[in-house]
């Protein structure tokens, strides 16, 4: 029988949390290739305030593993030791999962900013001239994990991809994810979704002369689980407290601007405080 769930909070602190106690509470035990786990199928998690990005439950750890990940996803190097904005420097584990060539696939950031399409424009550019075309396209879509990643890869993308759409003057965005790690996967994929969706709304806001809010991000996860070998974390985020003033970066006050400090990021210094923020608790 089929059965969906929808979690909707205002930040990725809540969402963490009703979605532990949501597979505690419905998740069944299976065996996957990252060993075994408590699983729950068909859940949409939905971040109705996309500013309220920053996990806190476990802050300075998290803090800097996520502005780490995004100056990685900036950077965009699908090769893991790429210096230091490699998502080595996140964490270990990414080389655990490299190919011969020490490349990986889930740099969400490559497939956004720089994969190219046929037309030579990114996959941004593209969705852009779609609403300058259509205000009410359904072709704003980013494809993520591809037909070129069915091979023997241990990196095989959890995200499938994004679809944005403008209702009115707000732009929500939808994601569908095959899986969704509710301790490592879910509270970063969501907050770098939705500083994509707020700096798209921005850029919006000029191409058509209007102000776009950035709305709602959800993330439609197909299977959504605690791995046994992350409950100590998972514990640690139950007992933990949101860290309220601590959840949101800096507006996106001129997304040309912090466009420009994406694709010039190690070459000049960043203009906007969200690229500076990230810097600054990367800690590198």
């Amino acid at each position: 029988m089929y059965r969906e769930k929808t979690i909707i909070e205002s930040s990725i602190d809540d969402l963490a949390k009703k979605g532990i106690e949501y597979i505690e509470q419905e998740g069944r035990n299976v065996d996957t290739h990252n060993g075994r786990a408590l699983q729950a199928d068909n859940v949409t998690y939905v971040l109705n305030d996309c500013r309220n990005r920053v996990l806190t439950l476990r802050y300075e750890k998290s803090l800097r593993y996520f502005a780490r990940e995004l100056l990685a996803y900036f950077y965009g190097s699908l090769n893991v030791d790429e210096g230091k904005y490699g998502l080595s420097n996140a964490s270990k584990y990414w080389e655990t999962l490299v190919d011969s060539n020490n490349q990986i696939n889930s740099n969400y950031g490559y497939y956004i900013f720089h994969q190219l399409t046929s037309e030579n424009k990114t996959q941004l550019q593209w969705i852009r001239e779609q609403f300058k075309k259509n205000e009410d396209t359904r072709k704003a879509l980013i494809n993520i994990n591809g037909i070129q990643h069915k091979t023997s890869t241990r990196d095989f993308p959890c995200t499938i991809g994004m679809v944005f759409r403008k209702e009115g003057n707000v732009l929500n965005c939808d994601v569908q994810s095959r899986s969704t790690d509710i301790a490592t996967g879910l509270p970063y994929d969501m907050g770098f979704f939705s500083l994509v969706n707020e700096l798209l709304a921005g850029l919006l806001s000029n191409d058509l002369s209007k102000e776009i809010i950035p709305g709602y991000v959800a993330m439609h996860s197909c299977y959504t689980q605690i791995y046994d070998n992350k409950k100590d974390l998972v514990e640690v985020m139950k007992e933990s407290e949101p860290k309220t003033m601590k959840q949101q970066m800096p507006v996106i006050d001129n997304p040309e601007d912090f466009l420009n400090d994406i694709y010039n990021l190690g070459k000049k210094s960043p203009k906007t405080k969200t690229m500076k923020w990230s810097i600054r608790n990367a800690k590198l």
